[in-house]
């Protein structure tokens, strides 16, 4: 059996290798090993595992530290940080008018890689499809008056998300109680495993959830359900490449019930040790305990189960060891990251997993590639004072389902979201905020004075190198004392607004990858959450208005940037929207901007008084600005939905189960089509008075 063990050489932070020991400018290997058998799985899992023992005690140990304002505790449960503009699709006019011009598809960072959505356009224009509550929904949307509901398919579970691809669908939904596959063991790490946890009124308590994924025929007069495929854990993300779709699941993979956890082994029944030195003491007594429950270990115990249905029967898949990968022991959080592979127009039980153990947070791809940024959550207790993430490159084709590793390495801070991530021309373009904690010390005598960390920001350039993902360059660190709330590459120049107290844009030159260069900057009262390309020389932004005095949040705010000249970018236009939110500012799929009408649509939920949800229409041009169409409101659509009761704003989602909310936007020709949990709503653009059809869910 091949070993994992070994010496392990320290990465540079400029990307050289050497076997430095200053854990302040040396890193542990990122690179990703990869498994030849379900032996090498185990053993890659326990020396993790027992990595993971050694850091909890040590911080544990080292808490002194923690009451002078350190980070907290090295813990099992960490939250996940919860991520090209929209493109003009196309669709040939035929003679007779049977067909429109064009409409507006999903908004997604790299133009030839489609992203999952709540709404899609098909068929060029004449179908729109629709995930919502536990159902897929197809209309006709063309011609646009008489916009109708056709057909519907149940979905097992909430449904999250779809991609629609010719005659295919494919839908994301959560999955409970899967019995075929879940047996409750998931129960095993709580309670001291209790098993009669598994199983409270016929519910699991602690039961595992699926996520499902269902492929779609649509070539029929009734959509079917033609695959059913379910992997334990949850929906991170996903991406299209023609026909092949990668699923990122996030999986818990929660240590087995026979191996304790630190605190409930510390304060069995209630009894707490008389000293510090005796919590040490039955600490490392712990230590190791949990080691020598760790070696007892199988791989089902650690592993998250998958399965398909097949002949009507759901039937647990094995774990695909061969595509099983793993970073230094002890690097990552608990949990696991798969990316799951399939061909939608393959209806054969064939899918492929990659799998890499500990969680990623955010996911990047193009054409060529897959990334994904996974923190280094253990950097304080190997004694780095300033956190970092591990960036992995895979291959990604639409010829093949596999998603091949290709190489790793670190990069200083935390990635905000996708878009501060762009590949061109092999090299790897990333943006991070780095937090730096204050020196430690072991003076007993030091004052216990709290000291705060401090923050700045990077722009850093990778590139592959053997299976090693080098930092070949960075800017000097920027903005201190402020983060990144949006960044965006587009050709050469990349742009990051970071925002404390004022919103500073950078542009930054990185036509030499080896010496990223700040061409200007930018300050203005708040900040900007997504960035859009609106033409050669300007920048679309939507986020907040901050009064720079008072610091007091005037709501939601639309923003032109000036950057034709990035050495000194302006501002040419602003609109503020109102006092509000909407979900554009946190997710770009609802920012639509249809660029072959100038015009802007997005949801917006006003709280200037009771509460409000429409759908904004706005002019936007480099030259004029913004203008304000008006809005379309779907209230009474909603209020149906729910069966027609009157109810307060503040108890309707008890009573309904969803906010009583617009959701997107899409254009097709002159029309927009407005969708909420009501329903479709279709006006003309030049007259949002009276919709032209409405179409219901019923």
């Amino acid at each position: 059996m091949r070993r994992f063990t070994g010496l392990l050489c320290l990465v540079l932070i400029a990307g050289s290798i050497g076997c430095d020991t200053n854990p302040q400018v040396g890193q542990y290997e990122a690179a990703l090993r990869q498994a030849a058998t379900c032996g090498d799985v185990l053993e890659a899992i326990q020396e993790d595992a027992v990595a993971k023992v050694d850091l909890e005690l040590k911080g544990f140990i080292d808490q002194e530290y923690y009451t002078r304002g350190g980070p907290p505790l090295f813990g099992d449960d960490v939250a996940l940080e919860a991520g090209a503009g929209g493109s003009a699709g196309s669709g040939a006019p035929t003679a007779d008018g049977d067909a429109p011009s064009g409409f507006s598809d999903t908004n997604r960072q790299v133009a030839d890689v489609d992203e999952a959505d709540i709404v899609k356009v098909g068929d060029d224009g004449l179908k729109l499809y629709v995930v919502r509550g536990n159902g897929f929904y197809q209309f006709d949307s063309w011609p646009a008056a008489q916009t109708s509901r056709v057909a519907d398919l149940e979905i097992e579970g909430g449904a999250m998300e779809m991609f629609v691809e010719g005659d295919r669908a494919v839908v994301y939904s959560n999955a409970y109680g899967v019995e075929a596959l879940d047996d409750g063991d998931l129960c095993q790490g709580y309670s001291n495993g209790a098993p009669e946890l598994a199983d409270v009124d016929g519910a699991y308590y602690c039961g595992r959830s699926f996520v499902k994924v269902t492929v779609i025929d649509l070539s029929g007069d009734t959509p079917e359900a033609v695959r059913e495929i379910y992997v334990d854990g949850w929906y991170a993300s996903s991406r299209r490449h023609d026909n092949i779709v990668r699923t990122v699941v996030q999986s818990n993979m929660q240590r087995p019930g026979t191996v304790p956890y630190l605190y409930d082994f510390l304060y069995n029944n209630g009894v707490y040790p008389e000293s510090r030195e005796a919590e040490i003491l039955l600490a490392r007594a712990w230590a190791a305990k949990a080691k020598e429950a760790i070696a007892s270990t199988t791989l089902e115990q650690w592993v998250p189960v998958w399965g398909e249905r097949i002949d009507g029967e759901i039937q647990e898949q094995p774990v695909q060891c061969g595509d099983f990968f793993s970073p230094a022991p002890g690097l990552t959080n608990y949990g696991l990251t798969q990316i799951v592979g399939i061909d939608i127009a393959d209806d054969g039980p064939s899918t492929e997993i990659t799998s890499i153990l500990g969680q990623a947070t955010q996911v990047y791809a193009n054409a060529e590639a897959l990334i994904l940024a996974q923190p280094g959550w253990s950097w304080f207790e190997r004694d780095v004072n300033s956190d970092r993430t591990a960036v992995h490159r895979f291959a990604v084709s639409a010829a093949g389902r596999r998603t091949p590793y290709q190489g790793s390495g670190f990069v200083q801070g935390i990635v905000n979201d996708q878009f501060s991530m762009d590949e061109r021309a092999g090299v790897l373009r990333i943006a991070t905020t780095r937090t730096t904690w204050p020196e430690r010390t072991d003076d007993m005598f030091a004052p216990d004075v709290w000291v705060p960390p401090v923050t700045d920001n990077l722009v850093s350039t990778m590139k592959l190198d053997g299976n090693r993902l080098a930092v070949i360059g960075s800017t000097p660190p920027l903005a201190e004392g402020e983060r990144i709330f949006s960044a965006r590459f587009i050709g050469d120049i990349g742009y990051i607004v970071t925002f404390r107290q004022v919103d500073p844009l950078f542009a930054i030159d990185l036509s030499d990858p080896e010496n990223p260069k700040v061409l200007g900057e930018l300050k203005i009262p708040g900040f900007s959450d997504y960035m859009h390309p609106l033409d050669d020389g300007h920048l679309l932004t939507i986020g907040r208005d901050i009064d720079e005095e008072t610091q007091r949040d005037n709501g939601t705010a639309l923003q032109i940037f000036n950057v034709s000249d990035p050495v000194n970018p302006t501002l040419a236009h602003k609109a503020l929207v109102g006092d509000g939110y909407s979900e554009a500012n946190h997710n770009h799929k609802a920012f639509n901007f249809y660029a072959d009408q100038g015009l802007l649509a997005f949801p917006f939920v006003s709280y200037a008084s009771d509460f409000s949800s429409t759908l904004e229409l706005w002019e936007v041009s480099a030259k004029d600005g913004f203008n304000r169409r008006g809005a379309v409101d779907h209230s009474d659509l909603v209020l149906d939905d729910c069966g027609g009761v009157p109810y307060a704003v503040d108890e309707f989602y008890y009573y309904c189960g969803y906010q009583p909310q617009i959701t997107r936007g899409v254009f097709i020709d002159e029309f927009i089509y407005s969708i909420s949990h009501g329903g479709v709503r279709v006006h003309n653009v030049n007259d949002l008075a009276a919709p032209v059809a409405t179409a219901t869910y019923q």
